[in-house]
């Protein structure tokens, strides 16, 4: 066992040693070009999409955060109500189109077949009366008003049966297909607002888009915020990168895909990997923030490093130092361009 521990710990010095020389190496042979730089990431201000009051922040400044994650809840009371008001009314669509499809009882088929037979019970009655008050006229034993009142009653007791004819084949026939069509829309509509509330519902909670850590906290619970204002900063910690510049005379040497060694004063003697991910198509001046002002008229291309960040140590300005190796070209190197950076 202690036979296999120390072959072990030869093969781990061996290895830090051959990184060491060849490092030694790069700098004597001059293969490898130093800049300078700060540690950047995707920083994504994270906001509500409907306004109203924050209830509670779940997460602080310096948290964690895992891809979809809750961050933050709103007052969702009033969205609750409407949500539960859409709910209602989807249900009473619902039953309203049951009612149509199954047609009438048959107590109300019932109930209109009693009333044509009262109808025509009235009718025969005043076909009778009338006819009679026709017969007295013509033997002068009643006035003409008796004989047109008979008739009104008559032309009434006609107009009650049709009535009741057509409200009974109405019910035997049950609802309209128009009427059918009428309530599948009532029914399309209540779910589309059923469904807007719902959406709105789930807008009062905001979610992490990605991992990462909470940069920065815009607001306190109890504040009211309108729709899309930050509530809180996500920083994407684990795809960071340098941001360098190199001058124009050594810009052909940087390839996409070069391999890169990062150091920060943080963390003297821990280095990083990296590689080039990203070329500036177009010069421009040395930022004001770089160096001297007789290096800062000098024309230099952007030039982005991606580095691993082991253990989130590399933090969002964090100054560093990095080493691109001329002379080692990843995959991605060969046939690539550079662009413009987005």
């Amino acid at each position: 066992m202690k036979k296999k521990l120390i072959v072990l710990a030869l093969v781990l010095v061996a290895v830090v040693l051959f990184f060491i020389l060849r490092q030694m190496l790069h700098r004597e042979n001059g293969n490898d070009l130093r800049l300078s730089g700060n540690v950047e990431v995707t920083e994504m201000n994270l906001g509500f999409k409907t306004p109203g009051r924050i209830e509670r922040l779940l997460v602080d400044e310096g948290q964690r955060v895992g891809k979809d994650d809750k961050l933050a809840v709103l007052d969702s009371r009033e969205i609750e109500s409407q949500v539960a008001q859409g709910e209602a009314q989807l249900r009473e669509s619902s039953t309203r189109l049951a009612e149509l499809v199954a047609g009438s009882r048959p107590q109300e088929i019932e109930q209109a077949r009693a009333q044509l037979a009262q109808a025509e019970a009235e009718l025969q009655k005043a076909k009778i009366d009338y006819e009679r008050a026709q017969r007295l006229y013509k033997e002068e034993a009643i006035s003409a008003d008796r004989v047109e009142a008979a008739k009104r009653a008559y032309d009434v007791a006609v107009s009650q049966h049709r009535r009741g004819t057509e409200a009974l084949s109405l019910v035997r026939e049950g609802p309209r297909k128009e009427e059918i069509r009428v309530a599948e829309t009532r029914i399309e509509q209540a779910k589309a607002a059923l469904g807007a509330a719902q959406v709105r519902l789930g807008d009062t909670v905001l979610y992490a888009p990605v991992s990462g850590v909470i940069l920065k906290k815009h607001s306190e619970a109890g504040e009211t915020v309108a729709a899309g204002i930050p509530v809180f900063k996500l920083g994407d910690l684990e795809n960071p990168w340098i941001k360098v510049y190199v001058k124009e005379d050594k810009i052909g040497q940087v390839k996409l895909g070069q391999k890169a060694v990062v150091t920060t004063d943080s963390y003297p003697g821990k280095t990083y990997e990296g590689s080039v991910s990203f070329i500036s198509g177009e010069a421009e001046f040395t930022p004001k923030n770089v160096q001297t002002q007789e290096e800062r008229v000098k024309l230099v291309f952007g030039v982005k490093v991606n580095v691993k960040n082991v253990n989130d140590e590399l933090k969002p300005g964090m100054p560093a130092d990095v080493s691109i190796m001329l002379d080692e070209t990843g995959s991605r190197g060969k046939g690539q361009g550079s662009g413009k950076e987005k």
